[in-house]
């Protein structure tokens, strides 16, 4: 398939739009799986894990829905790990095609601003699109928060007529993507007016409580998943499955059973004295709100292991550096997929902005060892968050990707005492 004539020896198909032939051709060969399922698609710069992660686990108990993201590809037994947020056209339809033959009529995907700038897939049309929020991410290749917003707001230009778009409205830029939106907008929050709204809102340790009104019913939630950011997620979560016809008095139900998703506020347990906290947060809005629910459950310090992607955007750096400080007892900085950079240079941007007189920190540039200094730093009733890679495999250092992983290191430090 090509936009322009080719001199080959194999038959090629001439189209003016690549990406929209190449999503003609394959929903034809798989059938048209992607008009079959109704397609549930979450956009934003955090959430987008949590939001379809639950949506995978409540729609699985009442029907059946298949998962795309970050934590891979899951349908009842069937289980891939991905190596993309959001799969390529090819990947996605095979995906689509395992879920459809295993009965499902769900999928709840996580769709990614670079998958949505590129256009490969802007001929699928989703059923419901939430927004979850937008802050400063990705500028190294959006370039612009201008053009990070168009992005993300291609998925609401990707809605049937028939479809629902449910948007944060306690987000700066909540009104931008409402102008996209081809389907019916629904807002949900906290603080701004809204379709949805939430109030009464209770935060505990491993419990959250609020009251939901959602299109003039009133319904009491709680859930064994904390932090104001569960609120957000949930609201969108419950609104995504009310607007998709599901019972919304067994899906609220069911929200008390909801599992922890893969490294997000994933506590993990070597029988210590102290908490750990392994969480994917890696941008200054994420680690802010978890840090924010870390300190209204903890009894000691949070001591928080962290730093910063290179190759990617440095803007936020200085940022993060601030937030992690400011909101932690004690931080050490280390690396984070450095990639082509030197991860001393990353660090000194993370640090360049902070009051010469915060001396709250320190740097070890080997994850490893910031990890084992962390550890070996706790005393009883403290946190250590150690946060930005999750159950990352592998850190890209100079072009090779060298195995490594957070969870192992943890585990390692354990076995050592």
């Amino acid at each position: 398939m090509a936009s322009k004539n080719l001199i080959t020896s194999v038959p090629v198909l001439k189209v003016r739009d690549v990406n929209k032939g190449m999503v003609q051709a394959l929903s034809r060969f798989y059938d048209k799986v992607d008009e079959k399922l109704k397609l549930i698609g979450v956009t934003g710069t955090d959430g987008k894990t949590s939001v379809a992660s639950m949506l995978y686990q409540l729609i699985n108990k009442v029907d059946s829905c298949g998962y795309l993201g970050t934590n891979g590809v899951k349908c009842h037994n069937y289980e891939k790990k991905m190596d993309f947020t959001t799969p390529f056209p090819k990947d996605l339809f095979y995906y689509l095609s395992i879920f459809d033959e295993a009965g499902c009529r769900y999928v709840a995907m996580e769709v990614s601003s670079e998958r949505l700038q590129s256009k490969r897939l802007n001929q699928l049309k989703y059923d419901v699109a939430i927004f979850t929020n937008l802050t400063m991410e990705h500028l190294n290749t959006h370039k612009t928060m201008t053009n990070y917003v168009r992005a993300k707001g291609e998925l609401f230009k990707q809605l049937k007529q028939t479809g629902y778009a449910i948007i944060n409205n306690d987000d700066l830029y909540a009104p931008e993507i409402k102008k996209m939106a081809t389907g019916k907008v629904i807002t949900y929050g906290i603080k701004n007016k809204a379709d949805v709204l939430a109030t009464d809102i209770v935060i505990k340790e491993n419990y959250l409580s609020f009251h939901l009104k959602l299109f003039n019913q009133d319904y009491d939630i709680e859930s064994p998943l904390s932090g104001l950011f569960n609120v957000y997620n949930l609201m969108a979560v419950i609104t995504a499955c009310a607007v998709s016809g599901l019972d919304i008095k067994v899906v609220v139900k069911n929200i008390k059973t909801l599992m922890p998703i893969k490294a997000r506020l994933e506590f993990i347990n070597y029988n210590q004295p102290f908490k750990i906290v392994l969480d994917y947060a890696h941008t200054p809005n994420a680690l802010k709100n978890l840090l924010d629910y870390l300190r209204l459950i903890a009894k000691g310090r949070i001591i928080t292991v962290t730093g910063s992607a290179g190759g990617r955007d440095k803007g936020k750096r200085p940022i993060t550096g601030q937030v992690v400080t400011s909101l932690s007892d004690y931080v050490i900085f280390t690396m984070d997929d450095p990639r082509f950079e030197e991860v001393d240079d990353i660090i000194n941007e993370m640090v360049s902005q902070l009051d010469k007189k915060i001396n709250n920190y320190e740097r070890i540039v080997d994850r490893g060892t910031a990890i084992h200094q962390a550890l070996s730093m706790a005393k009883v009733d403290d946190i250590v968050v150690i946060a930005g890679r999750g159950h990352d495999k592998y850190i890209p250092i100079k072009g090779k990707d060298i195995p490594y992983s957070d969870a192992a290191e943890i585990k390692k430090f354990f076995k050592m005492q």
